[in-house]
């Protein structure tokens, strides 16, 4: 049986901790969800992301690339985190 634990969305607002915590959930924006994936195990992740990134053909993207467009997806945290892996992404 899958078992959720959380909410993933950018309307944190929209589902109060009052609501979710009886359902043992909590609301996470996509930046905590994807730091908190990578914190995991952060050698596959970014072995994860690096073969995502190196996929991308029309048009090549660099790793300063990738992390520019995650910033400008409002990824900060996730940003952050990977820029010092810039070598292996």
């Amino acid at each position: 049986m899958l078992s959720v634990q959380a909410v993933v969305t950018e309307n944190i607002s929209d589902f109060p901790a009052r609501i979710l915590a009886p359902l043992n959930l909590e609301a996470r924006t996509a930046d905590e969800f994807i730091a908190d994936t990578i914190a995991l195990d952060e050698g596959k992740a970014v072995a994860a992301i690096r073969t995502l990134r190196v996929r991308l053909k029309r048009p090549e993207v660099s790793a300063e690339d990738c992390l520019r467009s995650l910033e400008a997806h409002g990824l900060f945290v996730t940003a952050s985190i990977l820029s010092g892996h810039a070598d292996s992404i």
